[in-house]
């Protein structure tokens, strides 16, 4: 795994500062909160007044146990009941009873036992206890001996009644002592239960909040929350961190990958291109970058081009300084040779005039050689102006068109147009650019008839091809079209194309592949769209020859300004007879004979 660097941590660092901030703060406000609900939840106060409600319940309860145990103990001190629960009279004894539940309501039974568990007599009140609205409560009193009654207990016939099982509540509470045949009354109480579950509620409530007050206050409110907070900052550290390294990386990799390409342009090197994705800010800068090496490596190589054309110009013109001196005395003298000779040999006279002839062809080639060369060291500067590419390509069309009728009805090897099949496909929107026309016009010139030429020298190079007045050799088009900030055009033809070997060194002056060829045409079609800013290309063609790929600059554009300033940096160029090839020069150094002079090219 890569170690973050400077730029990740600092994003990672600003990433996590921004998100504790605001988690911490929430913390400290989250721990107030709970601190201050702590306090308020837990006061003294509260456990004080919980006591106290809670012993208001269970004083309620037992008033109530009490009151009923009371009533108990009236009912046998009562003088009728204690008569009739001595006097042996079964009737008497369950009037009274039945009398004595009537007058309490809150009684569910009576029962008169003697100490052995004898039943003496026994009364309900008529209707079952319900367990889920009632609690009851059994209370066991003695009753004494009314004074006057009869000692003992009445005779009674036949065997006691089986002694019936206690009533509901448990045994019997409250009391006296149960010795010898002593009588006891028992009991049974209800009341509704609804109060005593409320005892048990707040029992049960106020035994929870102790045991939560005194085991659990700290550990449930501080401990448990600061847990869950700690938590949860640790969750936002590491989610912060990742989200960090997650933003950070894709554009420190990018700033990394920009840093790198800079090293080897440092070098030298123009043709790293970092070639960054994205549309944000260091995408653009990457964009930019590569824009920046485009340029400066098209810079470096005009720069290149244009020293090595100097250096190509001073050699031409050297050569054709050498070259043009001695033509005229070595014509003169052969000339001298052939008219002073008055001899009658007829061969020798034969020899005298090959001779003639020979020299004044091979001079009137050099001538050719010497002008082309004095027009190529005198290459004039371009003159830009702004200009519509497009009209000025349908111009060119036009005028192509007519020398191409012209050439067809002459049917002639040496009208070159008028045995191709030329088309231009212009678009009729505007296409603004900084023009030299005659230039630009010798350039498309040059690269037609170069099309031309190397249809003519396959045609006659085909075997078996039969050669017809007439005949066309192929086909040639001129396309146009604008893409980005650059207008191309594009000259295709349908010939044998070019060897990939040699393409390479196709603008380089003197390197031709063509037997008559000097090798100076493309040299100064490349000359010519430098001098606008632009660049020239061989590919291969759609229709399977060759193709050149002019590629000019839109008006207003960095690269169309950059050729305006190079062009004003270059000065005026003169086009005065004398500038052109000085006294003595032949028409061909002109600048208008410069158009017919550079159609020798490197094919």
């Amino acid at each position: 795994m890569r170690i973050p660097g400077r730029t990740e941590r600092r994003v990672v660092a600003a990433i996590l500062v921004t998100a504790l901030i605001p988690l911490v703060a929430s913390i400290v406000v989250a721990r107030t909160v709970i601190a201050r609900v702590s306090a308020t939840a837990f006061q003294p106060e509260f456990g004080v007044h919980l006591d106290r409600a809670l012993g208001v319940y269970a004083e309620l309860a037992a008033a109530i146990k009490q009151g009923m145990r009371s009533e108990a103990k009236a009912i046998a001190a009562a003088d009728p009941l204690r008569r009739s629960a001595f006097a042996g009279d079964a009737e008497l004894l369950d009037a009274e009873l039945a009398r004595i539940i009537a007058a309490h309501p809150a009684l569910v039974s009576l029962r008169v036992e003697r100490c052995g568990g004898e039943l003496v007599g026994a009364r309900e009140r008529g209707r079952p206890v319900d367990p889920a609205r009632e609690k009851t409560l059994t209370v066991r009193k003695a009753i004494e001996r009314a004074p006057g009654s009869a000692s003992g207990p009445a005779p009674s016939e036949g065997p006691a009644p089986p002694a019936e099982p206690a009533p509901p509540g448990g045994p019997a509470a409250g009391g006296g002592d149960c010795e010898g045949d002593a009588t006891a009354l028992v009991a049974t109480f209800a009341a509704p239960s609804a109060r005593f579950d409320e005892l048990e509620s707040a029992q049960a409530f106020a035994q929870a909040y102790r045991a939560l007050e005194r085991e659990h206050r700290k550990e449930y409110l501080d401990e448990s929350y600061g847990d869950a907070f700690a938590a949860l900052l640790g969750a936002t550290i590491v989610l912060a961190v990742l989200a960090g390294v997650l933003v950070a990386r894709p554009v420190v990799d990018r700033i990394a990958r920009l840093a790198a390409a800079t090293r080897p342009v440092a070098e030298g090197d123009l043709s790293v291109r970092v070639a960054l994705k994205g549309d944000d800010e260091v995408a653009d800068l990457g964009r930019a970058f590569d824009r920046m090496l485009e340029e400066l490596e098209g810079s470096r190589a005009r720069i290149e081009f244009l020293k090595r054309m100097g250096e190509w110009q001073k050699m031409a013109r050297h050569l054709a300084h050498e070259i043009k001196n001695p033509l005229t005395p070595i014509q003169l003298a052969v000339e001298e040779c052939h008219r002073r000779y008055a001899g009658s040999d007829p061969a020798y006279q034969r020899l005298l005039q090959t001779t003639l002839e020979v020299v004044e062809e091979e001079i009137g080639t050099l001538r050719r050689l010497v002008g082309e060369f004095s027009n190529f060291a005198r290459l004039p500067q371009a003159e830009l102006e702004p200009a519509d590419l497009a009209e000025f390509l349908r111009e060119q069309g036009e005028r192509f068109a007519a020398v191409e009728e012209a050439g067809r009805e002459h049917a002639s090897d040496e009208a070159l147009l008028g045995r191709v099949d030329l088309e231009f496909d212009v678009p009729a929107a505007p296409m603004p650019a900084a023009l030299d026309r005659e230039m630009l016009r010798r350039a498309l010139g040059n690269i037609v008839r170069n099309a031309a030429q190397a249809l003519r020298d396959a045609q006659r190079a085909a075997p078996g091809a039969a050669a017809r007045p007439g005949a066309l050799w192929g086909r040639v088009r001129v396309s146009a079209r604008s893409e980005g900030q650059s207008h191309l055009i594009a000259i295709d033809d349908d010939g044998p194309g070019i060897d990939p070997a040699v393409r390479d060194s196709m603008f380089d002056p003197y390197v031709t592949t063509r037997y008559d060829g000097t090798g100076l045409g493309l040299s100064i079609v490349k000359k010519i769209v430098v001098d606008h800013g632009g660049t020239i290309d061989v590919l291969d063609s759609p229709l399977g020859g060759a193709r050149f790929v002019i590629r000019l600059p839109r008006a207003g554009t960095p690269a169309a300004r950059a050729a305006q300033r190079a062009e004003g940096e270059g000065g005026p160029r003169s086009t005065s007879p004398r500038a052109a090839g000085g006294p003595g020069a032949p028409a061909a150094l002109g600048r208008e004979a410069f158009a017919d002079g550079d159609r020798e090219d490197a094919r």
